[in-house]
C-alpha cells in the first residue's frame, strides 16, 4: 500500500530553527525505546524509527490518520505486494535505504538492528510495558522472554551479562535474512499486528546500546539516534535536550521533519503549563494521567480513541476484596456523576461521560452496559453488611500528583468512606506511582489506585483494554495492575486474539470486558473524549496531531518563532 506522506502547509513562508520547549509528563518521557511506554511515543519519535509509523493529520477523520505507513520498511507487507504470506502469519520487510545511525561511521540501519530491538524489549531488568502484546503474537517471543527472566534470577543484571544472553539466543519468529530483509513470523494471525509495530518497543536498536542496562541513566545518556534529533544531554526525571542529528537524511524519512534547531523536554506534572504567562514558547504535548492540558476536543461523539479516564484499580491480591459483595459495594459507592462535574469544571469543553463499561466509545469492543450505576451508598452499605465486612485499617488509595489525580482520589475516598469503606488517599510522585502499579508487592501496600488508560492505537484495538487490563499475564508488562485472574475471561481474550474477522473479535472483547466489570476487577468512572493539539501557543506554529499517539503533537513539525 502506498500512502501519500504528510505535507505541511507551504502557503505561509517560514524559517526553520529556534528552540522548541516542551512540557512533558514525568512518567511519559523515558527516552530508551526498549522500556518506553506507548505514551512516550511522541518523544521517542524524535530520535528513533520503527518499521512503520503514523503520519500527522490535520483532519483526524481522514482514514490515513489511523493507518500505519512504512518507516524503516519500504512497504507495509500485504498479500498484494507479496510481503504477507497466505496464512497471514509471515511478514517480510525490506529495509528502506539511506537510514543511518548517529555513530562515528554513520553505519546503515539494518534488519539485524530491528531483531536486536525485539530482543531488548524482553530484557528482564526493565522489560517494555508493551511486551505482553508481542509475547502473545510473535512466534517464540514469550518463551524467549520467560527463559531470559528465569536466567536472570541467578545471574547478575549488569550490561555485559544481559548482552551475552541476548546475543547468544534467538527469538524463533524474528530473524534477518540479510542486512536489508527481515522476517517476522506470528504464532497466529493478528488483525492489529502492523499497528503494534509502530510502538516504541519495536524500534531498531544499534549494537552500541548493548553496553548499557536498558532504561538506566547511562543508557539514556549514550543513546544512538536514527531519527531527526539526538540526545545531547539530559538529567533523568527532570529534563532532556535534543539537537539535530547530522546523520538523519530528510529524503529517507517521509513522515518526520526537523523544524526546530533544538528541542528541550521539561518534565513536569503536566498541569497548566501551556497557559502559564511564562510559557509562550512552550508546547504541552500530551495529556497527563488523570488530567488534561488546555486542549480542543476531537469531533465529539464520533471520535475514535476515547479514553478510560479515570478508573479505580482494586488490588485483588489484598484479602479485603475477596468477597464479591465488598467489591460491588466499592463500585456502587463512587459518585461518578460528581467526578464528571469535577472534570468539567477543570477541563471545560472536553466531553466526558459516566462510564459503565471498561472499553470506551470509539474502540473495538465498546458496550454501553452499566452494571453499577453511579453513587448508591445505601445499597453499598447493605452489601457490606450482608458480607459481614468489619471495619479495619483505612484502605489506601494511591494516586499520581499530576493532572486531576489528587482531586479524583479525594472525591472517591470521601465516597468510599461514606459508604462504609474508610479510605485514605495517598499521593505519589509520578515515577513512584508508576512503580507502585508495576510492582505492588514492593510498594508498601495499597488497596486502590486512581488510573487512566488511553488506547495505544485506534484500529482493531480491543486488546489495549481487555487484554492489557484483564489477562493473567505470564510475562511482564500490560496494565493488569490489580492482579485480576479469571479463566473464563482469559478464554474470551484468546477467542478474540484468534478471530479472523473484526466482528468476531469485537464480540469476544466485549464479553470479556462485561464479565470483568461484573466481577469488579476495576471500577470504570468516566469515558473521556480525545483531545487534539493544545491551543496554539503564541510563538509556536505547525502543531499537527498524531491521532494514534493520543492525539499528541508531532514535535518534529512544530515551528518555534525564530528571531530576526
Amino acid at each position: 500500500m502506498t500512502v501519500a506522506p504528510y505535507r505541511p502547509d507551504t502557503a505561509v513562508p517560514h524559517r526553520c530553527g529556534g528552540v522548541l520547549r516542551v512540557v512533558a509528563p514525568t512518567a511519559a518521557a523515558p527516552l530508551d525505546p526498549s522500556c518506553a511506554p506507548a505514551s512516550a511515543a511522541p518523544f521517542v519519535r524524535l530520535h528513533t524509527r520503527q518499521l512503520v509509523t503514523w503520519q500527522a493529520a490535520r483532519d483526524v477523520r481522514d482514514w490515513q490518520a489511523v493507518t500505519p505507513v512504512p518507516d524503516l520498511a519500504l512497504e507495509v507487507p500485504s498479500t498484494w505486494n507479496a510481503g504477507l504470506g497466505a496464512s497471514h502469519r509471515s511478514y517480510v520487510f525490506h529495509m528502506r535505504p539511506g537510514i543511518r545511525w548517529d555513530t562515528p561511521d554513520r553505519r546503515p540501519v539494518t534488519a539485524h538492528d530491528v531483531v536486536r530491538g525485539f530482543k531488548r524489549m524482553c530484557n528482564p531488568v526493565r522489560p517494555s510495558p508493551s511486551l505482553a502484546y508481542f509475547a502473545d503474537t510473535v512466534r517464540g517471543l514469550a518463551e524467549f522472554a520467560a527463559a531470559w527472566a528465569a536466567e536472570a534470577t541467578h545471574r547478575a543484571g549488569d550490561a555485559a551479562t544481559l548482552a551475552a544472553y541476548q546475543n547468544a539466543h534467538e527469538i524463533p519468529g524474528v530473524f534477518a535474512l540479510d542486512d536489508e530483509t527481515l522476517v517476522i513470523e506470528l504464532a497466529r494471525p493478528a488483525l492489529d499486528f502492523v499497528q503494534m509495530l509502530a510502538l516504541p518497543a519495536a524500534s531498531a536498536v544499534p549494537v552500541e546500546h548493548d553496553a548499557f542496562v536498558p532504561g538506566s541513566p547511562e543508557a539514556a545518556a549514550h543513546l544512538r539516534a536514527n531519527g531527526p534529533y539526538r540526545v545531547r544531554r539530559h538529567r533523568p526525571g527532570e529534563w532532556a535536550e535534543l539537537v539535530r542529528n547530522p546523520a538523519w537524511e530528510p529524503a529517507a524519512d517521509p513522515y518526520r521533519r526537523a523544524e526546530a534547531d533544538r528541542v528541550e523536554l521539561r518534565l513536569s506534572d503536566g498541569v497548566g503549563r501551556a497557559d502559564a504567562a511564562d510559557a509562550l514558547a512552550e508546547v504541552s504535548v500530551a495529556p497527563a494521567v488523570g488530567g488534561l492540558p488546555a486542549a480542543e476536543p476531537v469531533d465529539g461523539d464520533g471520535a475514535l480513541g476515547w479514553a478510560l479516564d479515570p478508573y479505580l484499580v482494586l488490588n485483588l491480591r489484598d484479602p479485603v476484596w475477596a468477597d464479591l459483595r465488598v467489591r460491588q459495594a466499592a463500585a456502587l459507592a463512587v459518585d461518578k456523576a460528581a467526578v464528571a462535574d469535577l472534570y468539567r469544571r477543570h477541563r471545560p469543553g472536553v466531553p466526558v461521560r459516566v462510564a459503565g463499561s471498561l472499553i470506551p466509545p470509539g474502540n473495538a469492543g465498546h458496550d454501553t452496559a452499566d452494571a453499577y450505576p453511579t453513587g448508591d451508598p445505601a445499597r453499598a452499605r447493605d452489601l457490606l453488611a450482608a458480607a459481614g465486612h468489619a471495619d479495619g485499617a483505612p484502605l489506601v488509595l494511591i494516586h499520581p500528583h499530576s493532572g486531576l489525580g489528587p482531586e479524583v482520589a479525594h472525591a472517591c475516598a470521601t465516597d468510599l468512606t461514606r459508604a462504609g469503606l474508610p479510605t485514605r488517599a495517598v499521593g505519589l510522585a509520578d515515577a513512584a506511582y508508576t512503580e507502585a502499579l508495576r510492582a505492588p508487592a514492593t510498594a508498601g501496600g495499597w488497596q486502590l489506585a486512581v488510573a487512566a488508560r488511553v488506547p495505544d492505537w485506534l484500529e482493531h484495538n480491543g486488546r489495549v483494554f481487555a487484554q492489557a487490563m484483564l489477562q493473567a499475564n505470564p510475562v511482564p508488562g500490560g496494565a493488569n495492575h490489580g492482579g485480576y485472574a479469571a479463566p473464563e475471561v482469559d478464554a474470551l481474550i484468546e477467542r478474540a486474539l484468534d478471530a479472523a474477522e473484526p466482528w468476531r473479535a469485537d464480540a469476544a472483547w466485549r464479553a470479556a470486558a462485561e464479565r470483568a466489570v461484573a466481577d469488579v476487577a476495576v471500577v470504570p468512572i468516566l469515558h473521556r473524549a480525545p483531545v487534539a493539539a493544545p491551543r496554539q501557543p503564541d510563538r509556536v506554529d505547525g502543531l499537527v496531531p498524531l491521532p494514534p499517539q493520543g492525539y499528541a503533537v508531532d514535535l518534529t513539525a512544530a515551528r518555534p518563532e525564530v528571531a530576526g
